[in-house]
């Protein structure tokens, strides 16, 4: 019997819960054509933030290219309207783990790729300045605080932060500036609370800010450019040889076949549905998210200020419940509500690729977290509760590039591969995206690019099917029922 992370994760379903992020619905929301074209040159499987990325760069790579974008469900309706609001490069509080896994100078790639995606995700907005996308979206620089609430996770940040300062670059230097309980509790307004650090981050309203882009794209690209929503893709198969003439690739979908000569997978937790090789290496997890009102009388440092809580991660032996030993929140500008999102709940009830339910223990716990260690929230009112897929990788990093033969069975050619952000899209996603639209082009990308993030089957054999990134999350392993293997 397959374990969790090697499932079929399926379809998306059809009555996801509805997140506070999608109200209300863009205008493009269900945009498709009246009939699905019959050929295309590139197809890309799903519409959030990379699969954006990806059009875009093709587009504006390419004056001739024609691309047609297929979605299961709404547009940007996936791991992006999940999401915790934040704009965010992981590889600060990931250095050590990742100086341990790949290296210091993967390590080092890894975090000025991150960094770079988060200002070419404000380049991307700033190219359209006549339209009102930054002021919808609410696109915003904030000063980063990272709460560590138990003095191990608070030690453990320090020495990931001295790794930092010792190995990058001079200008990423001191980036974070670390403070104690007691600064924390004075400047911060946080309490229960070993330290804290602050830094540069962002903001925005995700699902606003990629329907927006997609609006541009096609009102820009029009005859190149097709969106197709609620169309789910069945199979990927070869089109026999002589047959090939309007593409390589036969798309089997609900509304009918489309040709194509490449084929971009942005699918993130429901990818190993189409490549059932990827399971086990690349999993779907069951992400909560909240909408919580303090009222008037709790501060709005939304403009200017974005929250993480991390903790050391542990297990009740007794329920086998995992904290996700991170909580992350951003504050909406104008309500002053509180976006919150965290995990505590079993494995079973995390490896999941069904979002029409909400984690019972993690509702129950999220709840909690802001009167725990914020000092003005006195009184709470839960606006919104929902959940969302997003997509994992075995060894904690994101794969991208050209898929080998022996993930899809068919020649190593023109299917491509940019998933398993492991719930740092905002950190990834963009700069992914355009990796793999200058790639698809012929451009060489090794200059920006980390190496550690191909998916090359030296990797394939190795740390993703290896990888113990999240086995203080999921388990080394867990069988059908949850128990340990």
């Amino acid at each position: 019997m397959p374990t969790p992370l090697e499932r079929d994760p399926g379809l998306p379903v059809s009555d996801p819960t509805i997140p506070f992020w999608q109200l209300p619905s863009h205008p493009l929301a269900s945009t498709s054509s009246g009939r699905l074209p019959t050929s295309t040159d590139v197809v890309i499987f799903g519409s959030s933030m990379t699969g954006c990325s990806v059009a875009k760069g093709l587009l504006e790579g390419n004056p001739k290219i024609k691309v047609t974008v297929l979605e299961a469900r709404g547009l940007a309706s996936g791991a992006t309207s999940r999401n915790g609001g934040h704009i965010v490069s992981p590889s600060v509080g990931d250095f050590a783990e990742l100086v341990e896994c790949f290296g210091v100078k993967s390590a080092i790639e890894i975090a000025e790729f991150t960094l770079k995606n988060i200002e070419m995700t404000f380049d991307a907005v700033a190219e359209f300045p006549e339209s009102t996308l930054a002021r919808d979206s609410k696109i915003r620089r904030t000063t980063k605080v990272l709460a560590y609430t138990d003095q191990e996770a608070f030690e453990n940040a320090q020495h990931s932060l001295r790794l930092w300062n010792r190995h990058m670059p001079v200008n990423r230097k001191d980036l974070f500036t670390m403070m104690s309980s007691d600064e924390a509790k004075a400047k911060l307004g946080l309490r229960n609370v070993a330290g804290a650090s602050v830094g540069p981050g962002a903001a925005v309203w995700p699902y606003r800010l990629w329907c927006g882009l997609w609006s541009l794209l096609l009102e820009k690209h029009h005859d190149r450019l097709a969106v197709e929503t609620f169309t789910p893709v069945h199979a990927v198969s070869e089109a026999p040889r002589g047959e090939d003439r309007l593409g390589r690739y036969v798309v089997k979908t609900s509304r009918g076949e489309i040709r194509a000569s490449h084929v971009v997978y942005c699918t993130n937790g429901f990818t190993s549905h189409l490549l059932p090789s990827l399971r086990g290496k690349l999993f779907p997890f069951r992400g909560t998210m909240s909408a919580q009102d303090f009222g008037p009388s709790f501060p709005n440092h939304g403009a200017d200020r974005s929250w993480s809580l991390l903790s050391t991660p542990h297990v009740d032996e007794k329920s086998g419940v995992r904290s996700a030993s991170l909580y992350y929140l951003t504050q909406d500008t104008d309500t002053g509500y509180m976006m919150l999102g965290g995990e505590y709940e079993r494995p079973e009830d995390l490896v999941c690729s069904d979002d029409s339910k909400v984690n019972t223990r993690s509702s129950e716990e999220i709840v909690k977290v802001l009167p725990r260690h914020f000092e003005s929230s006195s009184t709470l009112r839960v606006k919104s509760l929902w959940s969302g897929i997003m997509g994992f990788s075995k060894d904690g990093i994101p794969m991208i590039g050209r898929l080998p033969e022996e993930v899809t069975g068919r020649r190593e050619d023109g299917e491509w591969i940019a998933a398993g952000f492991n719930g740092y899209g905002t950190g990834y996603c963009y700069s992914c995206g355009l990796a793999i639209a200058q790639m698809l082009l012929g451009k060489d990308v090794s200059g920006w690019v980390p190496s550690a993030l191909m998916i090359t089957k030296e990797r394939l054999r190795g740390s993703l099917s290896t990888g113990t990134f999240w086995d203080g999350l999921v388990g080394p392993s867990v069988d059908a029922e949850g128990s340990k293997l």
